[in-house]
């Protein structure tokens, strides 16, 4: 197997890599190896992600990468844009074949109303609190809107919103702070009646007025004391 010892550079993220609590399972193939390379998904992003393994490529090796979920398959060709001896490799994704990016969305956007749920149902992660806010976007027919509304909770995964405009779960919004002009995108997590959950795109956005505790906090956690 070629190493290559040149200095690696950190790769060009366009997309927020999130590590899934039930990662896919991994197929890794190169033109230098008929054999798959063994590997664990790290973390997985829209435009690539990062695998652990103990295999080495050269900075710029093209491989195609298969990710197998409940059924689900992701095939794509990536491009090794970092390498970790003896930790893992950077992958960024060239190419996708048939339905690749929908099941990797639906895999992403599951992961992310997950992480909202989750932080909404802990009630030291979420105040009830009244913010002003802008909310863009295409609602459920596909057409573009723009709404002022107001939230009803933050929390540090995104918040709970008053909106009249009909949204699927699943959407990608964006999200503007009326008061500091700052903007975020998120997804719609949650929604019921007129009542929608936004969670981050991003997650601990430094988007509201005041800041949270970790997410492990506890009044027996260190920064309760």
């Amino acid at each position: 197997m070629k190493r290559n010892h040149q200095r690696t550079r950190p790769e060009q993220r366009t997309s927020p890599r999130y590590r899934l609590t039930s990662p896919p399972e991994v197929e890794i193939l190169h033109d230098e190896s008929s054999t798959p390379v063994k590997a664990r998904l790290g973390d997985l992003s829209r435009g690539g992600c990062y695998v652990e393994t103990e295999c080495l490529l050269s900075l710029g090796t093209e491989v195609t990468i298969t990710l197998n979920k409940s059924g689900d398959q992701v095939r794509a060709q990536a491009r090794v844009v970092r390498a970790s001896p003896n930790n893992g490799l950077a992958l960024a994704f060239t190419s996708m074949e048939g339905d690749g990016f929908r099941i990797l969305d639906s895999w992403l956007s599951t992961f992310v109303a997950t992480t909202w749920v989750a932080a909404s149902h802990r009630r030291s992660q979420r105040v009830a609190m009244r913010i002003e806010v802008r909310v863009s976007g295409y609602n459920s027919e596909g057409a573009r809107f723009t709404e002022d509304t107001h939230t009803v909770q933050i929390s540090a995964a995104g918040g709970l919103v008053i909106l009249q405009t009909p949204v699927n779960r699943g959407q990608r919004l964006v999200l503007s702070n009326l008061q500091t002009k700052v903007t975020v995108e998120c997804m719609v997590a949650y929604r019921e009646a007129v009542q929608v959950g936004l969670a981050f795109i991003v997650l601990n956005q430094p988007f509201w007025p005041i800041d949270f505790p970790p997410a492990d906090w506890s009044p027996r956690h260190p920064d309760a004391k």
